[in-house]
């Protein structure tokens, strides 16, 4: 498993199944990520509290780190540093 940390820059909500998240230092240098549903249930309310986490680590610049597969960009888990 990989991890990407660093501040959200830009979060898309592009459909109801998939979020583009750029995570990095600065607005120049991030990597771009994914958080995606299959449209179940729970997988929509798991990728839901997902997004509202990283929305509120944004808006209140707090640093994150985005586990996810070493060859996927999809996010499987999030934590959110402390201050």
């Amino acid at each position: 498993m990989a991890e990407t940390s660093g501040l959200v820059q830009r979060l898309s909500i592009l459909t109801d199944t998939i979020t583009c998240v750029w995570i990095g230092p600065t607005p120049d240098n991030t990597e771009i990520l994914l958080v995606t549903n299959d449209g179940t249930a729970l997988d929509a309310a798991f990728a839901t509290s997902m997004i509202q986490a990283l929305a509120s680590a944004s808006t209140n610049y707090r640093g994150v780190v985005a586990v996810h597969d070493d060859s996927d960009a999809t996010i499987t888990s999030v934590r959110v540093e402390p201050l």
